[in-house]
């Protein structure tokens, strides 16, 4: 898969991009953000915070694992 517009993820939540291309030319990710600030805009009420809890069990299950992206899986994770 190793498209170089994708970016990795480090565990310390920092982004690495191989490419210094705007998020615009992102074609799906500019659309995708356009319809959730769309929805976000329609529906108001529905917007609600992170709850300190659920932010804080995330980051037990995964906040300490780099992602990339790239990378192609292993057979064991097919």
């Amino acid at each position: 898969m190793n498209d170089p517009r994708i970016p990795n993820i480090t565990a310390d939540n920092r982004v690495q991009s191989n490419t210094a291309e705007p998020m615009e030319a992102h074609h799906s990710v500019s659309r995708t953000l356009e319809l959730l600030a769309a929805d976000m805009n329609a529906y108001p009420e529905r917007m609600l915070p992170v709850d300190t809890h659920l932010f804080d069990r995330i980051t037990s299950l995964v906040g300490h694992v780099d992602v990339d992206l790239n990378s192609p899986l292993s057979a064991e994770d097919e």
